[in-house]
């Protein structure tokens, strides 16, 4: 657990760092973060993309396969893995070329995310994969490396007076490819990549991630549409706004992430080892314990971080303590978001999940729209928060009511699945 939290303070400190040099460095200049902080939207929906289509499957079928069978899935799944990193470098690419003769600044930041688009991929593939496989001490040197490289890159620019979104963009897919390359390298022994393996397994994983896959793009929609809805109601500078005050609001991501990198996996073992009865007393401690440590540093954060972000930007934020407090208390809620839906996940019912995620999106086109065009960023941190409460109870609602229900061990339809050990969590 603690070599995942340091893992996770890594990865978090390394976006802080990148973040808060743009941000003092165009304090005088908003629009210039703004396209930062909407690249890292993107950034966010690449990685969500990913997720649902791989890296979910992938962490929750994964304690149940054993030997070679175990092998072939990691080779499906990093095949997978590496097929929608190709598609989102293609799509990002394409709005890059749309963008140029109408935002020039716009073009170049999507050219350089296509561009770092499959070196992000990989690195993202790997960090769970370690997880998974429980050695986090291989994704903290992973980790290590890439912020490093991130972090030096970006002062480079900085000190050579060379630092613009785009160029910001770009070192933060540089600093992924060598140590994601290294990594695949050393790791080779453990993956059996074949094309046609990956689209076979994929063929028996889809009937329950096309459901992960919706509920992710739903909760997306309903949770990362709120900068360009600000840039439409309002323009560049309040998103720039909205992007200093979320990244001070996640400065508690080290510990959000690391649980949520340790939690993931556990709840998808405990299903394979646990009658549903201790499976759902285990997952309601673990949501209860991971709200709890997660409200310390919240409260904190509502106090301090206004000042800090004046001090950060010299002056030129300030006035934004409400849009701050609401964006930590909707983080503390994400706690229990989290592990109810990984608890649904590993039920196999991501449907249900789905359902919980047109919540947020309802929430966007109606609350959100109002509160955001008549109280900008205030509005849209009110409007997240309502969100993730009203998707967190739902989900309690529904895992408790699918305990009830007959259990599907999708894990035993994998063709790589001959031999291995069968879930007993349907006892």
């Amino acid at each position: 657990m603690l070599v995942t939290l340091f893992d996770q303070g890594l990865v978090s400190i390394a976006s802080f760092v990148t973040n808060f040099l743009l941000l003092h460095h165009f304090s005088d200049a908003k629009s210039h973060y703004a396209y930062y902080t909407l690249a890292f939207n993107l950034m966010i929906w690449a990685a969500e993309l990913q997720n649902t289509l791989v890296i979910t499957p992938h962490t929750i079928l994964t304690p149940r396969l054993r030997g070679a069978a175990l092998r072939r899935f990691h080779g499906s799944t990093l095949v997978q893995s590496i097929v929608v990193s190709i598609g989102t470098m293609l799509l990002t690419a394409v709005g890059g070329l749309i963008a140029v003769g109408r935002d020039r600044e716009l073009s170049l930041v999507l050219f350089a995310l296509a561009a770092g688009a499959v070196a992000i991929g990989l690195r993202n593939y790997a960090r769970p994969y370690a997880f998974a496989a429980r050695r986090p001490t291989v994704a903290a040197i992973l980790d290590l490396a890439v912020s490093a490289l991130q972090i030096g890159g970006v002062l480079l620019l900085a000190y050579t007076d060379a630092l613009s979104a785009w160029t910001a963009v770009a070192t933060v897919g540089a600093a992924a490819a060598v140590p994601s390359l290294v990594w695949l390298f050393v790791q080779r022994h453990h993956f059996h990549p074949r094309l046609g393996h990956a689209i076979e397994d994929y063929k028996i994983e889809w009937p329950n991630t096309r459901w992960v896959f919706l509920s992710g793009m739903l909760w997306n929609g309903g949770m990362q549409l709120y900068p360009w809805l600000i840039l439409i109601c309002s323009g560049q500078p309040e998103v720039a706004v909205w992007g200093a005050c979320y990244q001070l609001a996640c400065v508690a991501n080290p510990l959000m992430m690391g649980l949520q990198n340790f939690i993931g996996p556990r709840i998808a073992e405990a299903y394979a080892e646990m009658n549903r009865g201790a499976f759902a007393s285990y997952v309601a401690k673990i949501a209860t314990f991971a709200c709890l440590l997660m409200t310390g540093p919240a409260v904190l954060l509502s106090i301090y971080a206004d000042t800090a972000l004046q001090w950060l930007t010299k002056g030129q934020y300030q006035g934004h303590q409400q849009a701050i407090t609401l964006l930590c208390a909707m983080i503390v809620f994400q706690a229990i978001t989290f592990t109810l839906s990984r608890g649904l996940f590993a039920l196999n019912r991501a449907d249900l999940d789905l359902y919980c995620n047109i919540l947020p999106l309802l929430i966007l086109f109606t609350l959100g729209i109002w509160a955001t065009t008549a109280h900008g960023v205030d509005g849209a941190a009110a409007s997240m928060l309502a969100a993730q409460l009203l998707s967190g109870l739902s989900r309690g609602v529904f895992f408790f009511w699918a305990l009830k229900r007959p259990a599907v061990n999708r894990a035993e339809l994998l063709p790589s699945a001959v031999g291995a050990p069968a879930a007993r969590g349907a006892a």
